[in-house]
């Protein structure tokens, strides 16, 4: 998948997280706590993200083992999905 999805008719999302006004890093840390609930493979979708955190994030992504599969911008709104690896 491209970084900036254009739909997610494709993508199956297995849990959401909403930190609309967490300031960091609790966003973070619960991203951290979902993303351990979930199986090896699904997705999970992360809305309310401020634009600069997005590259801390690709980075835990990396660091962790996990995918960063694309974001989306939604009515000003800032969804990222990444994948349990």
């Amino acid at each position: 998948m491209s970084e900036l999805l254009k739909t997610t008719e494709d993508v199956k999302i297995a849990a959401t997280l909403d930190v609309n006004g967490l300031n960091c890093p609790l966003p973070l840390l619960l991203i951290k706590k979902t993303v351990t609930t979930l199986s090896s493979g699904d997705i999970l979708q992360v809305n309310g993200l401020q634009s600069g955190f997005r590259s801390d994030f690709k980075g835990w992504c990396e660091r962790n083992g996990h995918f960063f599969i694309g974001e989306k911008d939604q009515y000003g709104n800032k969804i990222i999905f990444i994948k349990k690896g």
